[in-house]
């Protein structure tokens, strides 16, 4: 888990995460193509690494900043009040930008890592391609479509669209913003507060950023230019047509006091005929009316005339402004049926009619009035009255007999001319001068809450004034050049992809070298340090092994030297008996060297035959009693083995194994007792064989212990040490069981003592087919034999050895002569030492075997070669059998008899 130096400073991280998520949003405003979707989304980055950081402990701080940041946007205007559609908007927005932040921060925090130190190159486009591009698809989808759904201003048609945008912008977030602060919170990591901080990622991706961000405010500012450039067209455009069908209106009112002007005693009938052809050609016209001039005193005449023209008493309703006004009556209007109650009404009983009335009467033309509501209809639709002064013109003089009205509606008109227009993608809203609510609106107030640009025009119509407000919509400024902003877009996000790609390739390789280095030179110092140490280790060995060798070597030349000059048989035979155990005694030292060269070299294998373990204690316990009883030590051997027991094993080297821990037990120990115990688990095919070497000794001090098995090591390797030996025993012994498979294990306290533990698993054996060889000097007498040894002292040992058995043997120095020999003359049986000059022995057998089989002529190998792939060799050339160096005379003599009988 990555974890800060201090807690206060994890809280002040998950603080500044947190508002730089909010603040950061309002800054790249100002690169956005629409309010809430931006081409490029900072926060991303943040909630990606606060995830990466806490996990699900984060998303609270996501969830809060998102909400905190759309409502500010989505609702700038009513922020506190409240509006369900917004909450539901803004908290599916916050819900799809926390999970796809805990997505992406999981994949790291389980999967990828810390980008700046990848574990592989698979890892870097993992994070480039999966946490830093796809993985954003889910802020995307799921915020695009709250918007479609609860926003007004965003159109579901643009689904896709705005959801490509958004994804972009959120990729550029994550892979801009990640890697700098990475970066830049690493000394506080725990994790990585001792790694070398990456520069060279952190100068390139604020370079990336920088670039992405002027590039892209230069591109929407440039878009916003274009924008606004076809916001000023399109306002001409609907100034142009709004005022043609304004005019289309005056013409209208025109017409109708023209055609009242030309019937000068006008009854409803032809009223009716002249407003049903008017109308007919303006559908925008509601209603139509010839409100006739009375003055005060004629007021009662005309309610009179009308009323029996009407066939209902008409009563004038509204009472002129001022006492000298006069009555400006509607006497007749169309259609009568939806517009009985205006019958009588005074049009001057209202102020701002009033100025209409006399503004037309005195310039001679329609005025307009103010914006009014049609009582005549439910959905309150705007319209305005147009009134034209109609004159009865006489000799030197117009007479005003009253007003041509028209009732227009302005939401037609208006509509009409945006249709025409083609404003779809603005905001278009019409107010009266002074007026701060508009009359007319294209589309409901709170979709119009942030606008990029709006185009105020002022529109001079029949004595009033209106202001024509044009507002683009982000979704307008988005779609104008959506397709190059697009490109743009995925071009971006492709550098950016490639090129943070290769900076944190190149980072991770030099990460990787600087590792690389770093280990090359502790191996090097590791390796240094253990070739000083095995130097002097094997050092500490040479001069061990000076006095090992030299111990024995005293006692043959010693007693070889006491042997000339005693003449008593009896202490002949003990000086013998000397030399000879001296003897063995180097045999063995020579042995363990050989032993572990082999086993460094991989070059020790198993021999592996049916053998009775029962022996083999035996043999253990006859070489040991005594040794143990000189020492006045109690000597054990434990086992509850049957009889016989035989399993399959190399016996050589299980017994070299227990030579070794029983030889180390019986030498450590100055008092008490070594007991060596046997415990077994038998299955159908095998046994678990468990050996344990228990002594009363010195023990072993704990710091010693770890290099107890190491070889050429002891525990006291000093030259003055008390006890001897060349430090390999115990490195063969654990070599040869786990070349066994198997484990040998110490327990030691120093004082007290120390058991050895082998454990094997061995499968059982059987007893092998074999006789006693009875020794026949009578018939070993008879044999001829040919000796082949180049050294002169072997060819002398040999010779003695053959000729205290009765036989005279034919010595020759090397391989060719043996060849030459056996082609010669008649032998029973040869003698061939393997290695020689001229021709080695296996050479010369290769050659021999070419015309003498191995049945006719038996040929045994003498060497000191004794591992089993050695034997295995020797019989695939043509031996018949094999002894090993040093030469023992019994073991020559059985093998000369098992190859004298006749084949």
């Amino acid at each position: 888990m990555l974890t800060f130096s201090h807690r206060w400073l994890t809280a002040a991280v998950y603080l500044l995460l947190g508002c730089a998520y909010v603040i950061s949003g309002h800054v790249l405003i100002h690169f956005s193509f629409q309010a809430q979707v931006l081409p490029i989304w900072l926060p991303a980055g943040f909630a990606l690494v606060g995830c990466y950081f806490w996990g699900l402990r984060f998303v609270p701080a996501v969830l809060l900043g998102s909400m905190v940041f759309n409502w500010s946007v989505s609702q700038a205007n009513s922020l506190w009040v409240l509006n369900w559609t917004a909450i539901a908007e803004v908290s599916m927005i916050a819900s799809g930008a926390a999970f796809q932040a805990l997505v992406g921060g999981l994949l790291m925090r389980h999967w990828l890592g810390n980008p700046l130190y990848p574990e592989s190159r698979t890892h870097i486009a993992g994070f480039v391609l999966v946490v830093g591009i796809i993985v954003n698809l889910l802020s995307a989808n799921i915020g695009v479509s709250a918007l479609s759904y609860f926003n007004p201003a965003y159109s579901i048609d643009n689904h896709w669209l705005n959801m490509m945008f958004w994804w972009l912008g959120d990729s550029l977030g994550v892979l801009l913003t990640t890697p700098i602060l990475l970066v830049l919170l690493q000394p506080w990591l725990k994790a990585y507060k001792h790694k070398p901080r990456p520069w060279a990622i952190l100068f390139s991706s604020l370079a990336l950023c920088c670039s992405v961000a002027v590039t892209t405010f230069l591109y929407t500012h440039n878009n916003s230019q274009n924008a606004r450039t076809v916001a000023d067209r399109e306002a001409q455009v609907i100034e142009n047509i709004l005022y043609r069908h304004l005019n289309r209106s005056l013409l209208a009112a025109h017409n109708l006091a023209s055609a009242i002007h030309a019937t000068p005693t006008l009854t409803q009938q032809e009223f009716n005929l002249i407003a049903t052809s008017i109308t007919r050609q303006n559908p925008f016209i509601r209603a139509l009316s010839w409100n006739q001039l009375v003055a005060r005193q004629d007021l009662e005449l005309f309610l009179d005339t009308i009323s029996t023209e009407y066939g209902r008493d008409i009563i004038v309703q509204g009472e002129p402004l001022h006492s000298d006004d006069p009555f400006v009556v509607v006497t007749y209007i169309t259609p009568l049926a939806e517009n009985q109650n205006v019958i009588g009404f005074n049009v001057l009983s209202r102020q701002d009619r009033k100025q209409a009335l006399t503004a037309a009467a005195k310039l001679y033309l329609p005025q307009a009035s103010s914006i009014l509501q049609l009582v005549q209809d439910t959905s309150q639709r705007p319209a305005y009255l147009l009134f034209a002064p109609v004159y009865q013109h006489q000799k030197d003089s117009a007479e005003l007999r009253g007003y041509a009205t028209v009732v227009i509606d302005a939401q037609t008109i208006v509509q009409e001319s945006l249709t025409q227009a083609n404003a779809e993608m603005l905001d278009v809203a019409l107010f009266e001068n002074g007026k701060k609510t508009a009359f007319y609106r294209n589309r409901p107030p709170e979709s119009s809450q942030h606008h990029p640009y709006t185009k105020v025009q002022d529109i001079y119509f029949a004595g009033q004034v209106w202001q024509l407000a044009l507002s683009l919509r982000d979704e307008f400024i988005a779609k104008l050049n959506h397709q190059q902003t697009l490109l743009l877009m995925l071009l971006q996000v492709s550098v950016t992809s490639l090129l943070l790609f290769v900076v944190l390739l190149f980072a991770y390789q030099q990460d990787a070298l600087n590792v690389l280095v770093k280990r090359r030179t502790e191996s090097l110092a590791k390796a240094k340090r253990e070739s000083d140490a095995a130097n002097q280790a094997k050092s500490r060995f040479l001069a061990n092994m000076s006095h090992e060798i030299r111990t024995p070597l005293n006692a043959v030349i010693g007693f070889s030297s006491l042997a000339k000059t005693t003449q008593s048989s009896a202490e002949l035979h003990g000086y013998f008996d000397r030399i000879g155990l001296a003897a063995k005694t180097l045999l063995n030292l020579v042995n363990d060297i050989l032993d572990i060269s082999k086993i460094e070299s991989n070059k020790l294998t198993l021999d592996i035959h049916d053998f009775d373990l029962n022996e083999l204690l035996a043999r253990l316990n006859s070489m040991f009693a005594s040794t143990a009883a000189e020492k006045n030590l109690q000597w054990r051997v434990n086992h509850q083995l049957p009889e016989p027991c035989w399993l399959q094993g190399d016996a050589l080297r299980i017994e070299q194994i227990l030579l070794n821990l029983c030889s180390n037990a019986v030498k450590f120990t100055q008092r008490g007792k070594v007991t060596v115990s046997v415990e077994t688990q038998w299955s159908a095919t095998a046994c678990a064989l468990t050996i344990k070497v228990s002594d009363t000794g010195i023990g072993i001090a704990p710091d010693k212990q770890a290099i107890i098995f190491a070889p050429f090591s002891q525990a006291d390797s000093s030259t003055s040490r008390r006890f001897g030996g060349t430090g390999l025993g115990l490195a063969i012994a654990q070599e040869l069981c786990q070349l066994m498979s198997g484990t040998l294990k110490m327990d030691s306290s120093e004082g007290v003592g120390t058991t050895f533990t082998m454990t094997l698993t061995l499968p059982k054996g059987h007893p092998p087919q074999q006789q006693e060889v009875d020794i026949n000097l009578e018939q070993l007498q008879q044999l001829r034999v040919l000796v082949a040894e180049d050294n002169a002292v072997n060819q002398l040992v040999v010779k003695a050895m053959l000729n205290s058995l009765g036989i005279e043997p034919t010595i020759v120095d090397n391989g060719q002569l043996a060849v030459n020999a056996v082609h010669l003359e008649h032998f029973d049986l040869v003698l061939m030492d393997c290695q020689m000059p001229v021709m080695d022995g296996y050479q010369a057998v290769a050659t021999i075997r070419e015309s003498i089989p191995k049945t006719v002529l038996p040929i045994i190998a003498l060497t000191a070669d004794v591992m089993p792939e050695h034997k295995a060799h020797a019989d695939a050339i043509g031996f018949n059998g094999h002894l090993a160096k040093p030469l023992e005379r019994d073991k020559l003599a059985a093998c000369l008899m098992a190859w004298s009988r006749p084949c």
